[in-house]
């Protein structure tokens, strides 16, 4: 069975968009799997998430889709149109190159909503080392965001953008039922663990505000709630 090894969960959940996306493709596709806890620094790319098929380890969310697909079969996308195929790819980027960078700034930099994420993520380290663990961290994650860019910006810049974002997805989910069309696909694997990652977390930031007044983007996730129930009975 295949292994996904990926972060620890935090507030009871997989905090991770990039580890969720792989577990939900995994749970639309049929392919049966096995969640490990386990560090960055033990994936082949000092990343998470990897999995481990046999004897083979990949690592990256897209990387190990790619690599599903090819050793289990396209179980959902085999079908797809270059009409369904172009947006599915653009929605995907727009998550994972843009909307990703906002999630980490809402946890990690923006004072309000810091010690929560701290807790979540660090109440396994001996009290003693959490703070100064808990401070690396962040520095870390906080010169990342300035590499990327979005660091570099005021709040309600990166606010704003992933409040752009969503109302994109929304303009999206207003037209189909699903990512690309009225049958489910990978890219509803990478659409889910996002917004569930902005609205399923105990964090009332901008982007959880934002995203809740969007009619389309709620019924969306129930829907795939829903379609998610029936491929786990």
């Amino acid at each position: 069975m295949i292994e996904i090894h990926q972060f620890a969960p935090a507030w009871g959940m997989n905090i991770s968009p990039f580890c969720l996306k792989v577990e939900i493709y995994c749970r639309l596709a049929g392919i049966p799997y096995q969640a490990r806890s386990t560090l960055p620094f033990r994936g082949p790319r000092g990343k998470l998430p990897f999995i481990v098929d046999q004897s083979q380890r990949v690592p990256d969310s897209g990387n190990i889709v790619t690599y599903l697909k090819a050793n289990y079969g396209d179980r959902l996308d085999g079908q797809l149109s270059d009409a369904q195929s172009a947006p599915g790819h653009m929605l995907r980027r727009l998550c994972e190159e843009s909307l990703y960078f906002v999630i980490v700034y809402s946890r990690w930099i923006d004072d309000r909503y810091w010690p929560q994420t701290r807790d979540a993520f660090f109440n396994m380290v001996p009290s003693g080392a959490r703070q100064p663990v808990a401070g690396m961290v962040r520095r870390a994650i906080r010169r990342g965001l300035t590499g990327q860019g979005y660091g570099r910006h005021p709040l309600a810049e990166v606010y704003a953008a992933g409040i752009a974002d969503l109302a994109a997805i929304a303009w999206q989910l207003d037209k189909h039922s699903y990512a690309v069309g009225e049958c489910v696909t990978s890219f509803d694997a990478t659409l889910y663990a996002f917004l569930f990652n902005i609205l399923r977390v105990p964090l009332e930031t901008p982007l959880k505000q934002a995203a809740s007044k969007h009619a389309s983007i709620i019924a969306y996730l129930e829907r795939m709630d829903e379609l998610l129930k029936e491929k786990s009975a």
